[in-house]
């Protein structure tokens, strides 16, 4: 990293976060509205989230009013104050298993208000999930067994649970849980889009073929009547997302 770099960084940490005595965390305002975070150095600039907004998340697709919108893996809610700020009356469900992100989501989504709902579940069929705390957002696949139990629900009962009838756009990035998604998902007639992050990179990383997701995601949504659109940027997590409608 060079010294400009550096100095920059910490100068954002100094200068635009800031500590939030009420919550216990970091903060800082995107787009007017507060994003809190487990710490300084976790801030994202704004040309970074508008590059991922604009060119991976919403570059097919930008949901419009009386959308809902899934986000599996939505972290500390970034993406979601890009919604807020470019579109209304969105339904948006961000769920964010990991128990520290998913606080800082929630309170992130009290200041965006009513349509934006944080829920803590991990979607899956089994009974016990349990995350290991410094792998933050990536506490699935080949890792040391996990100590800290998370609440889990079926895809059905959390489908019920929020009331949902339609889903618009299924955001997910989930760090190569999204096979298992795409496989539990039994009715694929209520979800129009899928935007989502593959992690074949991370396999290539030699982080574990756990990661390599990209050809059975492709090929459940193909054979259940959508079309792939895929991202070729020269970047290689960037270029695993995909995107798929019918």
């Amino acid at each position: 990293m060079s010294l400009f770099k550096s100095i920059n960084k910490r100068y954002n940490w100094l200068v635009k976060v800031s500590f939030d005595r009420k919550t216990g965390f970091y903060r800082y305002k995107r787009f007017g509205h507060n994003v809190y975070i487990r710490q300084p150095r976790h801030y994202l600039k704004e040309r970074d989230l508008l590059w991922t907004c604009e060119n991976l998340f919403y570059k097919h697709y930008l949901p419009a009013e009386g959308d809902v919108v899934i986000d599996l893996g939505a972290g500390y809610g970034e993406e979601s104050t890009y919604i807020a700020e470019n579109t209304s009356g969105v339904k948006y469900i961000g769920v964010e298993a990991q128990p520290v992100i998913y606080e800082c989501l929630a309170n992130t989504y009290r200041d965006l208000g009513e349509n934006f709902i944080a829920s803590p579940y991990v979607i899956t069929d089994a009974e016990t999930v349990k995350f290991v705390s410094h792998y933050s957002y990536a506490s699935v696949g080949e890792i040391p067994e996990g100590y800290i139990d998370v609440p889990t629900i079926k895809w059905s009962d959390f489908l019920k649970k929020y009331n949902i009838e339609k889903i618009d756009l299924l955001k997910m990035n989930i760090e190569g849980a999204e096979k298992e998604i795409v496989s539990s998902i039994n009715d694929f007639s209520i979800v129009k889009r899928f935007a989502v992050s593959c992690h074949d990179f991370r396999a290539n990383n030699n982080e574990g073929e756990w990661y390599r997701t990209k050809d059975i995601v492709v090929k459940a949504l193909e054979d259940n009547g959508y079309k792939i659109k895929t991202f070729s940027y020269g970047i290689n997590w960037a270029d695993d997302w995909i995107y798929a409608e019918r």
